[in-house]
């Protein structure tokens, strides 16, 4: 059965930052696309985590299902303690340098969970968890969510939320640092493969974080625009992004950051992002 829609796509929405199996979402790419079709949505970008795995299957089920794709990737970044994502939008999936990166990453991320498995069965909450049931829980790169799943099993926690509050966030017993790229230099880098880099979720940084001097650092490096849309961003905060929009010459993004039914979600389809706005960076940047 067909899931197109007849209705204009400037008559709809979009989303621009979303997570399938391919990193930590519960969606697989063409389970994304399905209910982005279903939620009436004109276009759809995949950003997984520091790969692009999940973009091949992606540009197939929308073409089957008649959606806008957006290859896309989020990088991890890191300045100081904090962490900085960065949404690259308009990738190529092939090209061999961001494949090298992604390669990278996925071994760091290996290592890293192999040192966040020992320090929680040296806590000795119960049954000792084994990097095996971590990786059949991860279809595409491991991440905590994916520890945390276990921890639920084996009763150590109720919760995801739980699991990253008492054992696997910053500062807690479990917790175990890894690979990052700084903000400069992700941006300078998707600038390198042609990509459309975005600063994702600005709005949800520290209170006292130097926004506007990270904003002023990265413009040289290549950065393209802001994801203001977005579904932890109060009014508030959403005009005051706009309002760096508007001074840097930047573009508007957004996104619901949909990770399945991690997090309370979907929350696909529950941000409304015009399809002007993609329309404004097609056109400005030549997609």
């Amino acid at each position: 059965m067909s899931l197109m829609n007849s209705k204009q796509p400037e008559q709809r929405f979009v989303d621009l930052h979303t997570h399938s199996t391919a990193s930590d979402g519960t969606f697989t790419p063409t389970e994304l696309i399905q209910y982005a079709v279903s939620k009436d949505l004109a276009a759809v970008a995949i950003t997984d985590h520091d790969t692009v795995a999940g973009i091949p299957e992606g540009i197939q089920a929308a073409k089957k299902y008649g959606i806008e794709f957006v290859p896309g990737i989020e990088l991890s970044t890191e300045i100081k303690t904090t962490s900085i994502h960065i949404v690259g939008l308009y990738i190529n999936h092939r090209n061999q340098k961001l494949l090298d990166l992604c390669d990278e990453i996925n071994h760091s991320r290996e290592k890293r969970a192999e040192k966040i498995i020992a320090k929680i069965n040296t806590l000795t909450l119960g049954p000792a968890i084994t990097m095996a049931e971590v990786k059949s829980k991860a279809h595409g790169l491991i991440g905590r969510p994916h520890i945390a799943e276990i921890m639920i099993e084996k009763g150590f926690v109720q919760s995801i939320d739980e699991a990253f509050k008492k054992y696997l966030a910053r500062g807690a017993p479990g917790y175990v640092p890894r690979f990052k790229l700084t903000p400069s230099e992700g941006v300078s880098f998707l600038k390198t493969i042609g990509a459309i880099p975005i600063l994702a979720h600005p709005g949800i940084l520290p209170e006292k974080f130097p926004l506007e001097s990270l904003i002023k650092t990265l413009l040289p490096k290549g950065l393209a625009g802001l994801e203001v849309e977005y579904f932890l961003h109060p009014p508030e905060r959403k005009g005051y992004l706009r309002s760096l929009v508007e001074k840097y010459d930047l573009v508007e993004s957004g996104g619901s950051d949909c990770h399945g039914h991690l997090n309370g979600g979907p929350f696909l389809g529950t941000v409304d992002i015009p399809y002007e706005i993609l329309a404004t960076i097609k056109e400005r940047f030549g997609q």
